[in-house]
């Protein structure tokens, strides 16, 4: 265990050394603030004209279809192309090899790090979002805000899966550029799918990026929460065990 959390601490600091990641990171921030800005100009307009207003601030729950189903992905498939793809690429992952840690351990740091980042971002959103919807639009409860929280909490699991999916298909790329097209377009592709062969929609693990909503709202049953659950850990499991085997055989 000691050895890996060294190795998850070390590629944290990697991660973080690289200051694209912060710079995204208020890029999503102020996205929301422009959106929060734009929601108050439009309802004062409406309201000078005499129309309805309606309350177009950014809430936490509104604000995080986008960022789940579009810019998190996209960071996360950089973040997993910087720590394989580039890394392999610039020989540096050599040195993390002949270090004192398994290669699967090397491998699971590697995801987490990519995870947690993920979960940072949707921590600052959520914050932001909060904050900017008591200001300016309704105050939300704190039973509301803590549906957000176990919401934006179980997105992780899915973002977990496609951060192992995005791993698998890194170790097979040989330079960050084709990597990340690799991983854009796979992704573009699953999700365009469902829409011409719906069929396939329960069967892709990116049509449950947004499972949370089966745990608001109206419950779809416990059945159906057990075999969405078990098709994202089958789902987990395979990208995780392919990943780490195809790491642990591949020659630096």
């Amino acid at each position: 265990m000691a050895a890996f959390l060294a190795s998850y601490r070390n590629e944290w600091a990697k991660l973080i050394a690289r200051k694209k990641y912060i710079v995204f990171l208020f890029i999503g921030v102020g996205i929301i603030l422009i959106l929060a800005g734009l929601g108050q100009i439009i309802s004062n307009f409406a309201k000078q004209q005499g129309g309805v207003t309606l309350p177009l601030t950014p809430t936490p729950m509104n604000t995080l279809p986008f960022f789940l189903q579009v810019l998190i992905p996209f960071l996360m498939f950089m973040a997993v192309t910087d720590l394989f793809t580039v890394e392999a690429s610039e020989n540096t992952l050599k040195a993390m090899i002949c270090r004192p840690v398994e290669r699967w351990k090397l491998f699971a740091s590697k995801l987490l790090v990519v995870v947690t980042y993920a979960a940072a971002y949707l921590l600052c959103i959520f914050i932001t979002s909060a904050i900017l919807n008591r200001i300016f639009g309704k105050p939300s409860g704190l039973s509301e805000l803590a549906l957000s929280l176990v919401s934006y909490a179980l997105t992780l699991i899915p973002l977990a899966i496609l951060s192992a999916y995005a791993a698998l298909i890194a170790l097979m790329g040989r330079s960050g550029t084709l990597t990340m097209f690799l991983l854009l377009l796979s992704y573009m592709f699953l999700n365009v799918l469902p829409v011409f062969f719906p069929i396939t929609n329960e069967m892709l693990f990116t049509s449950y990026m947004r499972w949370y909503r089966l745990w608001i709202g109206a419950s779809p049953g416990v059945g159906k929460m057990i075999h969405t659950l078990l098709i994202l850990l089958g789902y987990g499991t395979v990208f995780f065990t392919a990943g780490s085997l195809l790491f642990d055989r591949k020659e630096y």
